[in-house]
């Protein structure tokens, strides 16, 4: 249904810009007193800070080896240093609600330790106690909380030293923490790569109405990406009627890695200027100082209200420095200068603070020497003893690469009771068959019926339903919050989808063409294929990515290609590759019920085809083969479209030749029934695959490969791989026939090793 009319007006006019506010938080601790900021908070913040920063420091001494906890002992990883920035964190923090999200960069050990910090600082007794791990204790809760602090902060060493007893059990270190109790959805070593998994979870709170805001902490160099713009766009869009609660907090520290932003990279003074370009009130946009944590607690305060409002996103840049290189390997002479530094250490955060404390009698000197001396004595006892803590074993390398869990058995708990449209099925043929694209609509249709957390979207799959039709009438079923269209945004699309999946939501996202999953590799690859191992297992990631395969239409080489092989490069991923209408539903429903992300393909020429498709609720397990044709004489191997094609060439070969040809369908390439294949080909003793796309790196290549090993002494020849020509996909009709493997390609590839 139409909502909103697009009509030619030409009116004469300028547009005008909302001013950006720069610096108006210039607050006082005494001013933040008066208006009700208790002291024990006051001292918090100082606390959190020194926590940082001692902790940091103590990386520097393990990397220099001025600490070594044990003779031998040898620091490895990253060394991303926040010295200088803890105000940003600590202060964006405190702003939050112990259950907000966050995600976090590269640079992150202040927001890991400030984020699970002020959550602990909030907690009661009984909350106490379940984080330390016991039902009862005779220690004061002051006690208990100190312990949960030490705790907490081992973990986080613990973690950086690759062990066991890590956040992450020792799978992600200095780059890669996350804590998804505290709400901490992971730190991110590629370059704003969080921002859209931070807009997939503020989505995945708006849709749930949780008010749960997200703070997306990204450096400066994130905003010169092109996945910050993406990202930025898609949570501003309107049609929700409320917006994202989504902060995208960038911690401006002046330098990407060595490159200024200012007067070098960016040709803009305040990268808060970003915000204009997204909706008509700049996204809230504003610079404030990074280097006064009452600046931050008030910006992200204020930012934090809009949000639960309904009225955000919120764009903030706090102005900050880093004290230190890139990395302890960079030196940063060679781009900056000790007048710079000597200016910006005049400003450190806890040194202000420091005075401000002082100065309002909440600590004396002597006090804040003490708590800075106590600090370095809490972090130095955990260095020792997470340098002392468990190596994982080696046996364990693929422990958390994938759930075994799904969601079944839910019962009515999630069930959609309201719908816009009542759902039907699709009225089956003489025979009981419907359209291969109609089973895909049913499939969406019956488990978004079945569990509300189903969510679908991608670029018009809404009122259109879908390039290929594959998606219509869902729409008017569901509405716009279960069923809507993104901007032309695949790295968006696919990073939302991980954010919603791990925040409570199951989407299923589509991206129109494979082709286009190029434009979303780092979001793929980097983000959803390894965000569940990397963080330790911890996270459920319950999403489904749809997209379809093309060839033989004339779309020519950027809509045309078979990149099946490229998502299965992946590991954490599952690739499914259905034939029949059949196969399409029940695949496609186990795949969203399946705790794992999914890379779903459908084949554009096999929507008009038709198969016979039970009324019945029914899945099929991933993982799992068919015999699609018994034989004895050679087994052909292929998936999806191609499958077309063998089933014809093991006719004619039949009815000219008597051949019997075995027809096998792993159905899902990752995982792939091993099993069901080598069996085949031990069975006939000769073996082809078939592949759409060219076949250099296919996954046809990985087929040969496994057959090899674990049939070769069953083989009678060589196995062969049909292909595609190694160029990409041509236009012209005579080049793209050719292109393409066919029936005859296959007869003739079958006669000539059965001659060997």
């Amino acid at each position: 249904m139409k909502e909103i009319y697009v009509l030619p007006k030409f009116t004469k006019g300028k547009i005008k810009f909302k001013d950006i506010p720069l610096f108006h938080y210039n607050t006082t601790l005494k001013t933040e007193l008066m208006e009700g900021l208790s002291k024990t908070f006051a001292i918090r913040l100082l606390e959190a800070m020194l926590y940082t920063r001692k902790f940091e420091e103590m990386i520097i001494r393990l990397k220099s080896g001025k600490y070594l906890p044990y003779d031998g002992f040898k620091f490895i990883g990253a060394t991303h240093l926040s010295i200088g920035q803890e105000a940003v964190a600590a202060g964006t923090m405190a702003a939050l609600n112990a259950d907000d999200y966050i995600t976090s960069t590269h640079r992150g050990h202040g927001h890991s330790i400030c984020k699970v910090l002020f959550k602990l600082y909030s907690m009661k007794r009984e909350g106490l106690l379940g984080f330390i791990g016991e039902k009862d204790s005779k220690k004061t809760t002051e006690e208990l909380l100190e312990e949960a602090i030490g705790l907490h902060l081992f973990k986080t060493m613990a973690e950086l030293l690759g062990k066991e007893e890590g956040y992450c059990r020792g799978r992600g270190g200095s780059m890669h923490i996350a804590d998804f109790h505290s709400g901490h959805l992971g730190a991110n070593a590629i370059v704003g790569g969080s921002m859209a998994i931070a807009t997939g979870a503020a989505l995945s709170s708006l849709l749930q109405g949780q008010k749960k805001v997200v703070a997306c902490m990204v450096g400066d160099g994130a905003t010169n990406n092109g996945i910050c713009i993406e990202s930025m766009n898609f949570a501003s869009v309107p049609q929700f009627g409320e917006g994202f609660p989504a902060i995208f907090i960038i911690e401006n520290n002046q330098y990407g890695m060595t490159g200024q932003q200012q007067g070098e990279v960016t040709g803009i003074p305040h990268l808060s200027r970003r915000g204009a370009g997204f909706n008509e009130n700049n996204m809230h946009a504003r610079t404030e100082s990074g280097m006064h944590i009452l600046s931050v607690l008030s910006a992200v305060s204020e930012a934090c209200d809009i949000c639960r409002k309904g009225k955000g996103p919120v764009l903030l840049e706090f102005k900050t420095y880093r004290y230190y290189g890139h990395s302890l390997s960079d030196k940063r002479v060679t781009y900056r200068v000790p007048e710079e530094e000597k200016e910006w250490l005049q400003k450190d955060p806890i040194l202000l603070f420091s005075k401000e404390i002082v100065n309002n009698k909440l600590m004396t000197t002597s006090d804040i020497e003490s708590l800075t001396k106590n600090t370095e004595q809490k972090i130095e006892e955990i260095t020792l003893k997470a340098a002392k803590a468990t190596d994982p074993k080696v046996g364990d390398i693929y422990y958390g690469l994938f759930s075994d869990t799904k969601s079944e058995d839910i019962g009515d708990k999630y069930k959609t009771v309201k719908f816009n449209k009542q759902p039907k099925q699709f009225k089956r043929d003489s025979a009981g068959k419907i359209l291969y694209r109609h089973a895909v609509i049913e499939a969406l249709t019956e488990e978004m019926s079945r569990d509300n957390r189903v969510v679908l979207y991608g670029e018009d799959v809404a009122e259109y339903g879908g390039a290929f039709q594959a998606t219509v009438g869902l729409y008017d079923i569901f509405g716009r919050r279960r069923v809507f269209n993104t901007p032309i945004s695949e790295a968006a699309i696919i990073g939302t989808g991980l954010g919603a999946a791990m925040t409570g939501l199951r989407p299923v996202v589509e991206i129109m063409y494979i082709d286009f999953i190029l434009m979303a590799g780092d979001q793929l690859g980097n983000q959803v294929a390894k965000t569940k191992y990397m963080f330790g297992g911890k996270a459920k990631i319950p999403l489904v990515i749809r997209t379809t395969i093309g060839g033989g239409k004339g779309y020519a080489g950027q809509h045309s290609q078979s990149l099946e092989a490229f998502p299965a490069q992946f590991p954490g991923l599952k690739v499914v590759a259905p034939y029949s209408a059949y196969d399409v539903k029940g695949l496609l429903k186990a795949s969203i019920r399946d705790d794992n992300p999914v890379f779903f393909i459908e084949h554009q020429h096999l929507y008009i085809e038709k198969d016979v498709v039970p009324e019945e609720d029914y899945t099929i397990p991933l993982g799992k083969g068919i015999i699609r044709r018994e034989g004895k004489d050679v087994s052909v191997i292929s998936y999806s479209h191609q499958l077309k094609a063998c089933i014809e060439a093991a006719d004619i070969l039949e009815k000219e030749d008597g051949v019997k040809v075995e027809i096998v369908d792993p159905r899902t390439l990752v995982p792939l029934d091993t099993q069901l294949i080598v069996d085949s080909v031990s069975k006939t003793g000769r073996g082809i695959v078939v592949v759409q796309a060219p076949g250099k790196g296919s996954f046809g290549e990985h087929i040969i490969r496994v057959v090899q090993e674990q049939a070769f002494d069953r083989l009678k020849g060589p196995l062969k791989l049909i292909s595609a020509h190694e160029v990409p996909p041509p236009m012209a009709q005579t080049l793209e026939l050719e292109n393409l493997p066919n029936a005859a390609k296959i007869v003739k590839s079958i006669r000539d090793i059965l001659a060997l």
